[in-house]
Parts: structure tokens; sequence; C-alpha cells
């Protein structure tokens, strides 16, 4: 049986730590102290955090209103500000806490890394986005993430972060970008359809190639080392309409392959998909 060793001592400093916890010392614990404090200037939210949500935020005001503050925020000791407790998971019950004047309860952690921090909350369904994880891979200074981040913002945000994953991871790959261990293998192949796509922009004002699943298409189609863009620019000055919207990147590749072949003989037509 694991020994539980839990020690309480009473603190008085400035009246803002009412109590504070050593942690529960066992085998899987990480957790070294616990505290209470209106001393709000302690807490920093680091740059990789996820993004504030407001509504997360005043569901949360409403709730300490009603039932007081019923949780703990999870901090871990900042290496960039020895002396600031960095807020890993509860950003928004902090924020709560200092709009009403009420103290925070918080847990103070070590060895928590930001891989960690994604298993223990990024699968939970908490609202976390691809540019949140991107904040921790760079955080990390994870090149390919570093790499994401400079073309995204290269493209002014215009392409969502998994449609830049699929051109230059060369499949579909949110889940190992998620745990961190995403890899950029067709850098490539990728920018020569972004400068495809940059073409089709250019000469046709059609919001919809930048959209994930266009570039996907497009991306499918150039694979098969069939496809000639000259050829396809030519093809577009006749139909360009027909390139319309489609729900996914297979009903994409059949419709650039309808156009590619739109009024040509039946021997120049040419199969991109199955």
């Amino acid at each position: 049986m694991k020994t539980v060793v839990k020690t309480k001592r009473t603190v008085s400093n400035n009246n803002t730590d009412v109590s504070q916890y050593e942690g529960e010392s066992t085998e899987q614990s990480k957790r070294v102290r616990s505290g209470c404090t209106k001393d709000y200037s302690k807490f920093i939210i680091p740059t990789h955090q996820r993004k504030h949500n407001d509504a997360n935020m005043k569901s949360i005001i409403a709730s300490i209103q009603k039932h007081g503050v019923i949780s703990s925020i999870a901090t871990r000791p900042s290496t960039e500000h020895p002396d600031k407790l960095e807020v890993w998971d509860g950003q928004h019950t902090l924020s709560a806490c200092r709009i009403l004047g009420v103290p925070v309860n918080y847990d103070v952690w070590i060895g928590i890394t930001n891989r960690a921090i994604i298993a223990i909350n990024g699968d939970t369904g908490k609202g976390w986005g691809l540019l949140d994880y991107l904040k921790y891979g760079i955080d990390d200074n994870l090149e390919d993430y570093k790499f994401i981040d400079k073309t995204y913002r290269e493209y002014n945000r215009k392409i969502k972060p998994t449609g830049l994953l699929v051109l230059f991871g060369g499949a579909y790959s949110n889940k190992s970008f998620k745990q961190l261990t995403w890899r950029a293998l067709s850098k490539e192949h990728g920018f020569e359809v972004l400068l495809n796509a940059k073409d089709f922009a250019k000469l046709y004002n059609t919001k919809h190639w930048f959209h994930a699943r266009f570039l996907w298409g497009l991306s499918e189609v150039m694979k098969t080392g069939r496809y000639d863009h000259a050829r396809m620019l030519t093809q577009m000055e006749k139909c360009s309409g027909y390139l319309t919207k489609q729900g996914d990147p297979g009903e994409y590749a059949k419709n650039i392959e309808m156009v590619y072949n739109y009024n040509v003989n039946s021997k120049n037509k040419v199969q991109f998909v199955q």
C-alpha cells in the first residue's frame, strides 16, 4: 500500500493566503502544494495557453456567484519568471475570481510538460483547436511547428491549419499534430500546390481556393503526376464556373477532373480519380 503524507500549515501573509497544504505524496502525484489567495499577480497566463473564451468566463462567474469557488486552478512554476506560477488549467476561473475579487484556489504541480498538459486537457473536449496546439509546439521549439506558424502568417491566416498539415504532412494529420509529433514531410509539394491555388485566387475571385478541402483535393490530383497547370488555367478560361464549392476533397478532385477534361477529345482526357 502506498504511503500518503498530508500536512497542513496556516499562512497569514498580508491576509491573502488563508491556507496551504503539502501535496498528497504518491508515486503518481506531482502536486507539491495547494493554496488560496487574492494575490492574482503571482499567476501568469503563458502565450501558448489556449485562446481566452469570454463565454466560458461568464458561465464561471455565474457559478461562483451562486455556489462560491468550488474548484482549483492548476499551475506549475514558470521557467521564464521564477517567482510566478504558470496557469496550465483554469485560466478562466482565475479571470473570474479576479473580476469578482474573491480568492482563487490553486494547486502547484512539478514535472508537468507541455505534452502532459495536452494529454490531460487536449483530449477531453475542452474546445482546444489546432492553433492552441501550434502554440505549444512553438513553445517547445519544434521546427516543424515553427514552419507551419511562419507559413500560416505568410498567407495572412487565409489557410486553416488543417489545410497546411495536409499539404506539408502529406495526409490528414490532425491527431499527430495534437500530440506534438507532426512532421513536415512534403514541403516542396505543398508549396507547389499553394502556388497553383494562388493562380486560381488571382484570376478567379472565389473564396474556396484556400479552403482545406479544395487544397487537399488539388493536392491529390497533383500527386498523380498527370496534372498540367497550364492546361488547367486554359480550361478555367472556358468554364471556371464549373469549379464549384464541394463538400469533401474527393468531390473537389472529381470537379477538377471535369474542368480539366471539358470539351477535350477523348484521347486527351485525363483521369485523376477512380
